[in-house]
């Protein structure tokens, strides 16, 4: 397979290395100046004493639970990367991570409209996030990024404003950036505040009730920051388990009146450049005035009077609106519910779609307080997430209720990155067509529910073992079809590749392709974690022994491993 080493202009190289920081350090994937040296038999798939700068290399098993731990934790990663996860240790990786600075999508989503290197609005960022997600060292971020991306969803889909707004997604995604290790509570009022959720759920220009000419405020906000941002639908237990009231029915977490009394909450949210004046009819919405600033409120437009949220609480009458948004704030954050749930939500996009309800207990203790009497902490909750048994044991690789679908999105970061493409400083913005036949995008998914419900049941055994498969929603006779088709042209393709602009390097895999067994267990522990079975690589190594010894038999391996129900399937 010859290499694609398109390159991109001398511009926009020199911008993209001003736009951004490059570490090479432990962990992160950066193995400049670092050596690997080896004293034992140099054929073997792990050669015994070996060092990945000062580290030990470890054996087949240890590199397969770090490549599955980097499957959870990142958008894709090489094979150094797994070396160096393996020899440090998985709590010294997450906290490396968590040191990381974090890079500005709305500064490189300007730089690269300066260049002209791509469109204003969607295509804008979506320039911007696939040079961060292939290059930026923040790993662990951009995963947690693109996952809340998942839970509190705004999306371009159908939506003109978000075509078109320059920078509108970047700074959406930055909100999500900035709290990602921060607290949840910050970011829940953040994403409140901020325009693109504004326009999306329709709180933006939001007016106090005129019942004379039967204008009342906007409910859809106020509906989905209950159901989706933070508590649920019903009354939970701490392990997830739901409430049961006296009949045995679930127990509603909010009712009719409760969205009313929140809708209360969100009005008065305008225009909030610092200059910013309504300038047009409240309910309008005029891209020439919009900006990108966090939306102000406007006192003359927000509902007077008390507000009777959840659990008896009651928001006084003569706050600011500001005060208002704040009460509701704590509110939906102390709610005994959102611990549960958002841990929940995070452990299915993360790990397994069927966590245990130890699992979540787990997870909503560490949301409930760090250690420190600190309730929200999203890095107290990321570390229970990823450091749990149910996570790291070997145990879920022979239980059929453990895993998840990986999604499809997550598939081709992996590959990408898996060959070192971040190593690499290139803009891909041609990938929309291979997306839209595998039913994922970046921040445009088809409803706020995002690309597939936490709860979809595929009709089958997962149904009738009353197990959940969300990502199964968008796997049908379409997209499974259509994303075989797309590895077939990332592989073999070499017009399409150089299309989408993404440079590869293959270099280390062609020294293996001699050994057909040799390439089939690199490609196994590179991509697919160490999980495709004896049989699937019996299989794949018997075909490529058909092949002579060069690119085709390298293509070939990784075509067959992507497209594989075992590499499909993350345990």
């Amino acid at each position: 397979m010859k290499k694609v080493l398109r390159c991109f202009t001398l511009l926009f190289f020199s911008i993209c290395l001003h736009a951004q920081t490059h570490r090479d350090f432990v962990g992160a994937g950066h193995d400049n100046g670092i050596v690997v040296t080896t004293s034992h038999d140099e054929n073997a798939l792990n050669p015994g004493d070996s060092s990945v700068d000062g580290f030990e290399v470890v054996n087949t098993d240890l590199l397969a639970d770090a490549s599955r731990f980097l499957a959870q934790a990142t958008m894709g990663y090489d094979y150094a990367t797994i070396q160096m996860t393996a020899a440090m240790g998985f709590e010294a990786w997450i906290e490396e991570q968590f040191a990381l600075p974090r890079q500005s999508y709305e500064d490189l989503g300007e730089i690269i409209s300066e260049a002209g290197e791509a469109g204003q609005g969607w295509s804008n960022y979506r320039s911007a996030w696939w040079n961060y997600v292939l290059s930026a060292p923040d790993q662990l971020r951009q995963r947690i990024n693109y996952n809340l991306s998942e839970l509190l969803v705004v999306s371009g889909f159908g939506n003109d404003f978000f075509e078109d707004v320059g920078n509108l997604s970047n700074v959406y995604y930055d909100v999500l950036g900035e709290n990602a290790f921060g607290n949840y509570r910050t970011l829940l009022r953040d994403i409140s505040l901020n325009p693109s959720m504004g326009i999306y759920l329709s709180h933006l220009n939001n007016p106090r009730s005129d019942p004379a000419n039967n204008i009342h405020p906007d409910e859809n906000y106020a509906r989905e920051v209950m159901q989706l941002f933070s508590i649920g639908l019903y009354e939970l237990n701490n392990d997830g388990t739901r409430k049961l009231d006296g009949n045995g029915n679930f127990i509603p977490t909010y009712n009719n009146n409760d969205i009313r009394e929140f809708a209360k909450i969100f009005t008065g949210f305008g225009d909030g450049r610092p200059e910013g004046q309504w300038g047009i009819e409240i309910g309008e919405l005029d891209l020439d005035s919009f900006s990108t600033y966090p939306m102000k409120m406007y006192e003359q437009w927000h509902e007077p009077g008390e507000k009777r949220l959840l659990n008896g609480q009651i928001v006084p009458a003569g706050q600011s609106g500001l005060q208002d948004l704040e009460s509701a704030m704590d509110n939906l954050h102390n709610h005994p519910n959102i611990g549960p749930f958002i841990g929940n939500a995070l452990i299915q996009l993360l790990v397994t779609s069927n966590p245990t309800p130890q699992y979540i207990s787990n997870v909503a203790n560490a949301y409930n307080n760090n250690g420190s009497g600190v309730r929200g902490d999203m890095q107290a909750v990321i570390r229970a997430i990823l450091l749990d048994n149910e996570a790291r044991s070997c145990s879920p690789l022979n239980n059929p209720t453990a895993g998840k679908m990986r999604e499809p999105l997550l598939r081709f970061t992996n590959y990408l990155r898996a060959f070192n493409a971040e190593k690499q400083t290139f803009l891909i913005d041609n990938m929309l067509d291979w997306i839209q036949a595998t039913g994922q995008a970046p921040v445009y998914a088809s409803s706020v529910f995002n690309f597939f419900l936490p709860t979809y049941q595929p009709q089958g055994d997962i149904a009738r073992a009353n197990l959940v498969a969300p990502v199964f929603q968008i796997h049908n006779s379409s997209t499974s079809i259509g994303y075989v088709n797309k590895v077939n042209e990332w592989v073999f393709d070499e017009t399409y590749m150089e299309i989408t602009n993404p440079m590869l390097d293959f270099t280390e895999e062609m020294e293996l392709v001699e050994d057909a067994t040799a390439l089939v267990n690199r490609l196994d522990i590179l991509l697919a974690c160490g999980q495709l079975s004896g049989t699937t690589k019996a299989i794949i190594v018997n075909t490529l022994e058909q092949l002579d010894a060069n690119d085709d038999r390298l293509a070939l391996g990784i075509y067959l491993t992507m497209i594989a129900p075992d590499y499909a399937i993350l345990k």
